[in-house]
């Protein structure tokens, strides 16, 4: 992930720490000259296979294990993904005041979710989403005729719609819908230029259309609030979810798809979304995960501008909160979602680079690259993981199964479902060696083609 590129770009710093002009061009030309064409056959979510080798590489790591980095990745983001599930309880949502204490009922508990809420939350999916827009690149560069290709991608966004749907029904937070709605932007901006579908995506990761939107009405003193204060329909979803039967669940969660979608804009999320997906498809385009073995100097320097960012971030929050206090100066809500909220944008996206740039760099040493192997399965078949995560989390926490709602706090909670993602760690990679596909990748390619494709090895 490069979300950083731009703060480096403009501050003229070169790849071997210099400032000169000539170096600030090499920077902008690592990124934005095209190189020459690889062939890939993508695996529906993401999985590449490579038939070109590389001249002249320092580091003793194979192209193709260059690209298995990609699902590397989506595994990793679905391990952070499963955290923040389990430890909410798939409840993806505002708790009744009553049942507040939902996940934190302990100090041990609160200390899980402090920290699930600084390193884990908002930054995983961030990573999840920057892989669809790849993935989006990927499939448009097999299509050699692009009108066919915009009209099997657009069919496709319909399938996930379909499987998105029929998932939210079963669990409100669902994400398929929702990129299946904004992955038709992909196409709208299939054909940006380089430079402005980066500077627009990343004006969207940073939300600065929804700090705008605040900032305008916090000037105004109008409540922007994405909060409820119905507590009666809090508490009937919450009485739904805890003791209501299968067709009850489906039914309110059914109502809650477009307050699903209305959280998305207000709260933002929906550009940062979009952002990630154009930021995906522009690394798509400058092959970055095929060539990042050659611009690790670059990638340090991400690494460590993303944390001086990140710092910034923390300093920029307690001189507002230390001036308001000394001034005695009292912040509408708006304006506090508007100030608080772009800094927690950019934090989240200084943390995702972190990580990402993190592992590109561990990958290197031949220690790391067999730890980080084991993430490699559950990330080919990143849409079954996903899915088969929220079937045992609706299992284990609703009314349907178990019905441990409320029942025990984060630290449980978090401990299920790291012991979910371990088991789907080692049951991905008995999986994928029997099988082509996760079933769910096989079920969307198949219906994609509209004809069952070769599922076992």
């Amino acid at each position: 992930m490069v979300v950083l590129h731009l703060f480096f770009t403009l501050r003229k710093t070169s790849l071997n720490g210099t400032s000169t002009k000539k170096d600030t061009r090499k920077l902008f030309h690592f990124f934005l000259t095209d190189v020459e064409e690889i062939r890939v056959i993508p695996n529906d979510f993401l999985t590449l296979t490579i038939n070109h080798s590389y001249e002249n590489m320092s580091e003793p790591v194979s192209l193709e294990s260059r690209i298995k980095i990609i699902d590397i990745l989506r595994g990793f983001a679905l391990l952070g993904i499963a955290m923040v599930h389990f430890t909410e309880q798939y409840y993806a949502g505002q708790a009744p005041e009553i049942h507040a204490n939902l996940t934190a009922k302990t100090l041990a508990d609160q200390i899980v979710m402090g920290f699930i809420g600084i390193f884990i939350q908002g930054k995983f999916y961030m990573i999840f989403s920057f892989l669809f827009g790849l993935s989006f690149f990927i499939q448009s560069e097999k299509s050699a005729d692009t009108g066919s290709f915009i009209l099997r991608f657009t069919w496709r966004l319909l399938i996930l719609f379909a499987i998105g749907l029929l998932h939210h029904l079963h669990y409100r937070g669902d994400i398929l819908t929702i990129y299946a709605v904004l992955g038709v932007l992909l196409i709208l901006f299939y054909k940006l230029p380089d430079r402005a579908l980066l500077m627009v995506g990343l004006i969207l990761i940073l939300n600065l259309p929804g700090f705008s939107l605040r900032l305008y009405e916090g000037i105004r003193n109008v409540s922007g609030s994405f909060t409820t204060d119905d507590q009666a329909s809090l508490l009937a979803y919450y009485d739904t979810l805890k003791t209501g039967s299968y067709f009850s669940i489906l039914a309110a969660n059914w109502k809650e798809l477009i307050p699903k979608f209305e959280f998305q804009v207000l709260s933002g999320r929906i550009y940062i979304t979009t952002g990630l997906f154009l930021l995906g498809l522009y690394a798509g385009r400058k092959k970055f995960f095929e060539r990042w073995m050659d611009g690790i100097p670059f990638i340090q320097k991400l690494r460590k501008t993303a944390w001086w960012i990140l710092a910034g971030c923390v300093v920029f929050v307690l001189v507002i909160l230390g001036v308001t206090q000394v001034l005695h100066l009292e912040l509408n809500q708006s304006l506090q979602f508007a100030i608080g909220g772009l800094a927690y944008d950019v934090f989240n996206a200084c943390l995702a680079t972190i990580y990402v740039t993190s592992i590109l760099l561990l990958y290197r040493q031949e220690k790391w690259r067999h730890r980080w192997m084991r993430f490699y399965a559950v990330g080919r078949m990143g849409l079954t993981t996903y899915l088969v995560q929220s079937v045992l989390g609706v299992l284990i926490f609703f009314s349907v199964g178990l019905g441990w709602l409320n029942e025990s706090g984060a630290v449980i909670c978090l401990l299920i479902g790291l012991a979910v993602y371990v088991l789907q760690v080692y049951g991905s990679e008995w999986w994928m060696k029997r099988f082509r596909y996760g079933f769910f990748e096989w079920l969307w390619r198949s219906l994609t083609y509209l004809k069952w494709q070769e599922f076992r090895r």
